[in-house]
């Protein structure tokens, strides 16, 4: 056994000599096999394969191609950070913008508080208004109602017009309790925005501060 493992050695070892003697190329099969030429077949150019000088040192390794497999799902992972890296720079642009905004309308935090209190006022006002038109539909459909009431209880059927009154009135009344969820959302999101605004007011501050101060 010693003796055949000698001799492999010796087998390789001249074999890989003659490779580096002459600046060879080695690859290996698709069983596995170690092959050394003075070039890559090309059949096995689109797989690992590696350049060695005269000593018999790898100089160069030129890695296998990818498969049409490992292509597609190299593009479609580009394709995702494109999109992930294109979001980021608008994301980053819009800050850029909101904080330039902030820097250049607002003063003070109490700025802000004015900005904002006026936006709610006018909002409150809003709501007030639909509150009172909702209150008044209420009243003029329950006055409906019993009217429509009243002349089925007589074994008559109520006129047209009063009926399509019910239905506009109820549509109308639907509408304005929709409007004050959606201002009332609208309301909740200015508060939102306010905090978030000035925790940011005051960072920007404290970096333009701690600029001037170097």
């Amino acid at each position: 056994m010693s003796k055949f493992i000698l001799l492999s050695a010796i087998l390789h070892s001249l074999l890989l000599g003659s490779a580096a003697h002459a600046g060879m190329a080695r690859w290996v099969d698709e069983k596995g096999q170690v092959h050394y030429s003075d070039r890559v077949p090309s059949e096995y150019l689109h797989k690992e394969h590696s350049e060695l000088n005269e000593q018999g040192v790898v100089v160069h390794t030129t890695g296998a191609l990818p498969t049409s497999e490992e292509r597609s799902k190299a593009d479609k992972q580009k394709a995702v950070n494109l999109k992930i890296e294109r979001e980021r720079m608008i994301v980053a642009r819009r800050q850029e913008l909101r904080d330039r905004v902030l820097l250049d309308t607002f003063t003070t935090e109490r700025d802000l508080e004015i900005a904002r209190n006026a936006r709610i006022e006018a909002l409150d006002s809003q709501i007030s208004l639909a509150q009172t038109l909702i209150t008044n539909d209420q009243k003029k459909l329950e006055g409906i109602k019993k009217r429509i009431k009243q002349i089925r209880d007589s074994t008559r059927e109520p006129p047209a017009n009063l009926l399509k009154s019910e239905t506009s009135v109820s549509r109308q009344l639907v509408n304005n309790l929709t409007y004050i969820d959606d201002k009332n959302r609208e309301r909740a999101e200015i508060f939102r925005i306010f905090e978030e605004d000035v925790q940011r007011f005051r960072e920007l501050k404290k970096t333009r501060l701690d600029a001037r101060k170097k």
